[in-house]
């Protein structure tokens, strides 16, 4: 059995408010165009306050190569919106053309944040092909539409399966190693558990409300009651069982991810990070994401079934294929 290392997150709350705060009045000032350079500082600000194994993360990316990539996004959207006024028939083909090209879309923005992306010395790198990013994508949706939507979660595994399977950071190699039957259970449990207790709780109220000569409304109260509080929790417990299944199967070469996150503390995180931002107006945003990132990074581990310090040099060789696809001049990150 390896040694068990653990992650550690060294940001705070006030420290990246001021991050936070800045990056949105330069956004709203300029008009969006800011946008790009606050992501790069977001994410440095993460990447930078990571820790494993007396290693830190970082952040490479140009905000001018996001700038280019939403503007080329922006623009062609603008061209289908302007000429639907004129024809419906554009529109319609304008949506089939961005639906179609979703896949390299998606691909382009994955490998973008996978280069840019440092562990100490060593690089990240996103192996995935555009022709596999298409097989996956008509896979994933194929199963979904006919299946009528029930086994949408294999969709989940599927691009997991493709984004993980394809990820080097140096010459070692990520590995997602569950099924998807391990989706299915992480988005229907808590569904089904969501059903029953308002199934149980409809039946033991109305009993209540009868013997107790209050009628339907004291039952119907209750189911109202019940169904607001699973809906604002039954999200982020799905969130979570995603979370936790996918980093429980992944392996790094010989050696195993595992976290040690709960369902339940991590949908209370996230439940309650919304509730704070609603009645905050926004302004414990910052704290919000500083919070729920602190308990996902300290949650993780990697046990290490090969010596650290020659697993840590083999991570520092660069992919065979980095030098190449550095030319790439398509690799732009096209998120909005």
């Amino acid at each position: 059995m390896g040694k068990v290392f653990k992650f550690k997150f060294h940001g705070n709350a006030m420290e990246y408010f001021g991050i936070w705060i800045v990056n949105i009045l330069l956004t709203i000032a300029t008009l969006s165009l800011y946008a790009p350079w606050a992501k790069v500082r977001r994410l440095r600000y993460f990447y930078n306050n990571t820790e494993f194994f007396h290693r830190f993360f970082d952040f490479t990316g140009l905000p001018t190569k996001i700038l280019i990539g939403r503007l080329i996004a922006i623009g062609i959207w603008a061209i289908f919106a302007i000429a639907s006024y004129m024809d419906m028939t554009i529109a319609a083909f304008g949506g089939l053309i961005i639906y179609i090209a979703l896949p390299w879309l998606v691909r382009a923005t994955i490998r973008f944040n996978a280069r840019n992306g440092k562990f100490g010395n060593s690089r990240f790198y996103f192996s995935g092909t555009n022709k596999e990013a298409y097989k996956q994508f008509l896979l994933a949706l194929a199963i979904t539409i006919f299946t009528l939507g029930i086994f949408s979660p294999v969709a989940i595994w599927i691009y997991k399966k493709y984004t993980l399977n394809h990820l080097y950071v140096g010459q070692l190699k990520f590995q997602l190693n569950n099924d998807w039957p391990s989706y299915m259970r992480a988005v229907y449990v808590p569904m089904i558990l969501f059903v029953l207790i308002l199934m149980l709780i409809g039946f033991g109220g109305s009993t209540l409300s009868i013997l107790s000569g209050h009628g339907m409304d004291m039952m119907l109260m209750m189911i109202f009651a019940v169904y607001a509080i699973g809906m604002l929790f039954i999200g982020p417990l799905i969130q979570a069982r995603i979370f936790i299944t996918t980093w429980n199967s992944t392996t790094l070469n010989s050696s195993q991810f595992k976290t040690s996150c709960n369902q339940w503390r991590y949908a209370w995180i996230v439940a309650s990070n919304w509730i704070a931002r609603i009645l905050s107006l926004g302004l414990l945003s910052a704290w919000a994401a500083i919070r729920i990132y602190r308990y996902q990074v300290e949650s993780m581990s990697l046990e290490l079934n090969d010596d650290p310090n020659l697993m840590m040099n083999i991570a520092q060789s660069d992919h065979s294929a980095i030098a190449e696809e550095i030319s790439d001049i398509f690799d732009i990150d096209i998120s909005l």
